[in-house]
């Protein structure tokens, strides 16, 4: 029996569409991108890196999210070495994404940093209301 998710609501939901899609050996970014009620409308890996880095640009991931007509989206990750905690440059790259998002109103909901087992949601680890926050002070 072949199991298709149609929507992703949760970080478990987006880690368990895309961990048998990735390279063990290489560091891989995928994008999810979703419709107005988290439906899937595409998925799509649009960064192969090395065993332990992967060059990315906001620019061909909403390339990617502007073709499928996507309302918001999800990026995920996989770290070959194992760990799944976020590296200064996946923070960094992130908040970035964070930004373009709301500025595209499309916004960013989760990015996801994966092995094959475990896996880590900046998410649900508080950082998107602790750029939300940051972001609404900056503006006043």
């Amino acid at each position: 029996m072949v199991f298709l998710m149609n929507e992703v609501t949760s970080s478990l939901e987006a880690f368990e569409a895309l961990k048998s899609l990735t390279n063990p050996y290489a560091e891989e970014l995928w994008v999810i991108a979703l419709g107005p009620q988290l439906q899937i409308l595409g998925k799509e890996m649009i960064f192969r890196g090395t065993a332990d880095h992967c060059l990315t640009h906001p620019r061909d991931i909403f390339r990617f999210l502007i073709m499928q007509n996507a309302c918001a989206f999800m990026m995920a990750h996989n770290h070959p070495s194992g760990t799944v905690l976020p590296s200064e440059q996946d923070l960094l790259i992130t908040r970035r994404m964070h930004t373009c998002g709301d500025l595209f109103q499309m916004p960013l909901l989760d990015h996801i940093i994966f092995n094959m087992e475990r896996y880590f949601s900046m998410a649900d680890n508080g950082y998107f209301k602790q750029w939300k926050k940051r972001s609404r002070r900056e503006k006043i």
